[in-house]
């Protein structure tokens, strides 16, 4: 057997765009890894007249071509195949068919329905040559795709793969075919594949495919797929927007109280996530959570820069929780070193890191290391954020990484926040990629 030129077939035809599929079992890829060479000699005596006559009308270079004609001779010649040769022309024509229906202005519905089964008999007589047969096969997954018909689909995608494994449009579409079948951890599998690829290739990953895990994460809850697949879109694609919209996704997912949403807005701050309701939200939480100082620095801050409107009743009633509180700092440290656990150490240090009051508010986070009774990955990850707002990186680094427990998502977007600073501006996405 030989490889075979396919007559420039690839250029004659028109592909659908790269919609995503529901899948269904996957079904035998195609066996030949070698394509065989057409033979125009083998073509059979009635395929032959069909042959002749629908290439001499699509030759035609006056008037337009009467592309229904054709495709009528060419249909019902489709069931008189006698051999591979028959069904590799039969299957040509009816790509230079397609491709003329679009040159004369057809639909992309009436496209398709005339090429799908050209690509079809191509492919079925084993004469399209290896190299063609990935693009030949995402178009047919792309409009079996289109046609909600899932067995066709993963059928041609697992055949895209198996002649081009880093296919990047046919792993994102698989993707969201096993999603769609609740086999979400193939699903992740063929989205982390479909990623290297691109990247490997230098390529950044359009934001619609991240969006692909991302979305069967959020909707099935699953914060460690959350963490893993919101880290990465905020590699590809770090925009305010998306900081706040990937962690707005934890929030819901992780079903996070009070005290785990405080930390979230923290880092939602650091960021510059925040929109206006969820500064709302942080100014009512902090100041619930006895830290009026820190809700009254998010209301003065936003107030100044525009986010918000200022209501001169939360204002006034932060400045007096905030002289109250300020108060009674001294005689809360000197409890917390008098406590027989942490509790009372951590608690303070939180409100002396409000007044920015650093070295004290950080001897108390050791304290309550120390003295114990406190869960140590919510101290490393306030220690983190204090070290992150002193300037001190590495320190910061070194604490978010100690974090263990329900605030361990924190952290890593925390540390994914911190790499994103230390790191060139991520390339543009190149208007090709979807």
């Amino acid at each position: 057997m030989k490889r075979v030129s396919t007559m420039g077939l690839a250029a004659a035809m028109v592909f659908g765009g790269s919609a995503v599929i529901a899948t269904a079992p996957a079904m035998a890829v195609q066996a030949a890894e070698e394509a065989e060479e057409f033979d125009p000699g083998e073509i059979s005596e009635g395929v032959r007249a069909v042959v002749v006559g629908a290439q001499t009308a699509l030759d035609a270079e006056e008037g337009p071509v009467d592309t229904a004609a054709i495709l009528a001779q060419l249909q019902a010649a489709v069931p008189t195949v006698q051999n591979q040769d028959d069904r590799f022309i039969l299957g040509s024509l009816l790509l230079q068919t397609a491709a003329k229906i679009q040159e004369q202005g057809g639909t992309a519905e009436q496209i398709q329905a005339v090429q799908i089964p050209g690509l079809r008999l191509s492919l079925d007589s084993n004469r399209v040559a290896i190299e063609r047969r990935p693009v030949f096969w995402l178009a047919v997954g792309n409009a079996a795709n289109a046609a909600e018909d899932s067995a066709a689909a993963i059928e041609a995608y697992q055949n895209v793969l198996r002649y081009d494994p880093t296919n990047g449009d046919a792993l994102i579409q698989s993707a969201l075919a096993h999603f769609r079948t609740n086999n979400s951890a193939a699903g992740y599998d063929s989205a982390s594949r479909a990623f290297a690829a691109l990247r490997a290739a230098g390529q950044v990953v359009p934001q619609s495919w991240h969006t692909v895990p991302f979305r069967q994460a959020y909707q099935t809850n699953d914060v460690a797929r959350v963490v893993e697949f919101g880290t990465s879109l905020l590699q590809s694609h770090p925009t305010p927007q998306n900081w706040n919209e990937v962690l707005r996704v934890l929030q819901t997912a992780g079903r996070l109280e009070d005290q785990p949403n405080l930390d979230l807005l923290r880092l939602m701050r650091a960021t510059g996530g925040l929109d206006p309701n969820s500064i709302n939200e942080y100014i009512r939480l902090a100041d619930q959570r006895g830290l009026p100082r820190e809700a009254q620095a998010i209301y003065d801050g936003s107030v100044a820069g525009g986010a918000i409107v200022a209501n001169q009743e939360v204002a006034g009633e932060l400045a007096t929780n905030v002289a109250s509180d300020q108060s009674g700092l001294a005689e809360s440290a000197a409890a917390a070193r008098s406590s027989a656990n942490g509790r009372v150490a951590l608690n303070t240090a939180d409100a002396y890191a409000s007044y920015g009051e650093n070295s004290t508010a950080m001897e108390l986070y050791n304290l309550a290391l120390e003295k114990g009774g406190v869960d140590a990955g919510v101290v490393n990850l306030r220690k983190g954020a204090l070290y992150y707002s002193m300037g001190q990186m590495a320190e910061a680094r070194s604490s978010f990484e100690a974090v263990t427990g329900d605030r361990q998502p924190h952290a890593a977007f925390w540390l994914r926040w911190m790499d994103q600073q230390a790191a060139p501006a991520p390339a543009a996405e190149p208007a090709s990629a979807e």
